[in-house]
């Protein structure tokens, strides 16, 4: 594995993952994401066809004729008769050029699919505002080599990032949509832990409509607890209680406090326990 360390960044909400060491995983399909579920996709950007290139195709058609068919029609007669048909002969070879539509991927797998988004960075300033709550949440640090990740019906890959969309024959097996995003999100360093719904020990619907599976890990797998920058005073008090008095996840867990740069957009980890 490239990184033996991941990170799951959190909203002030879920601290019931740490209070309850239960991991919130997502059923694939309520998070609807076009790409993946193969939502309208308008046709291929219609090829034009110059007149140059028409001339050729007839000189290529009269050069395939057979001997005894070409030795009975001269060059000239066959063009003026083929220009007749043009509107055909145009659209064959579009259809020649533009070749068969891809297959893609099929996404009725995904109904029985959840899934974990880490990443590879727990300082990253856009993952803390879209995924932590606008820096007021926190970052679980997990040692992704621990069993718990690597046993049983699951599959953990780094996301792959890129303009060109994955179909069916793609080599990386299975889901290939799932592991792959654009090229707009390459800053995110993201990996995907997936495992089937049946492994989820209880399911649970917030008060948003949310629904997600409740996944139990193991407390030994987690590294360092990491509080964000605007993390408010209650919400530092709760999770000191948990590290300090929770005897499952003794012996006791680094707490650090990320912390803004002085000079430069960048955050700093700073253990306070």
């Amino acid at each position: 594995m490239k990184s033996k360390r991941l990170f799951l960044y959190l909203s002030p909400g879920q601290l019931d993952v740490l209070r309850h060491v239960r991991l919130h995983f997502q059923p694939v399909n309520a998070q609807f994401d076009p790409f993946e579920q193969n939502a309208k996709t308008i046709a291929r950007q219609s090829v034009r066809i110059t007149d140059a290139e028409f001339e050729a195709e007839l000189d290529r058609q009269y050069k395939a004729l057979p001997p005894q068919m070409a030795g009975l029609v001269s060059l000239d007669y066959f063009k003026a008769e083929a220009r007749k048909k043009r509107a055909k002969i145009e659209s064959q070879m579009k259809a020649k050029r533009q070749g068969k539509p891809p297959k893609m991927p099929s996404s009725a797998p995904y109904e029985q699919l959840i899934r974990l988004r880490l990443f590879e960075r727990g300082d990253n300033p856009l993952l803390w505002e879209r995924y932590a709550d606008r820096h007021r949440g926190l970052v679980l640090e997990f040692d992704m080599t621990h069993p718990c990740f690597r046993q049983g019906k699951q599959i953990l890959k780094p996301v792959q990032y890129g303009q060109a969309r994955p179909r069916a024959d793609h080599p990386e097996q299975p889901f290939p949509a799932l592991f792959h995003q654009p090229a707009e999100y390459a800053a995110e360093k993201s990996w995907l832990l997936v495992r089937p719904q049946e492994e989820a020990k209880a399911e649970h619907t917030t008060s948003t409509g949310r629904r997600i599976a409740l996944v139990p890990f193991a407390p030994q797998a987690l590294v360092s607890v990491i509080l964000g920058a605007g993390v408010d005073a209650e919400l530092s008090d709760q999770v000191d209680r948990i590290l300090q008095y929770d005897m499952r996840y003794k012996p006791g867990r680094t707490k650090r406090q990320a912390m803004l740069d002085p000079d430069q957009f960048k955050l700093h980890l700073k253990s306070t326990l």
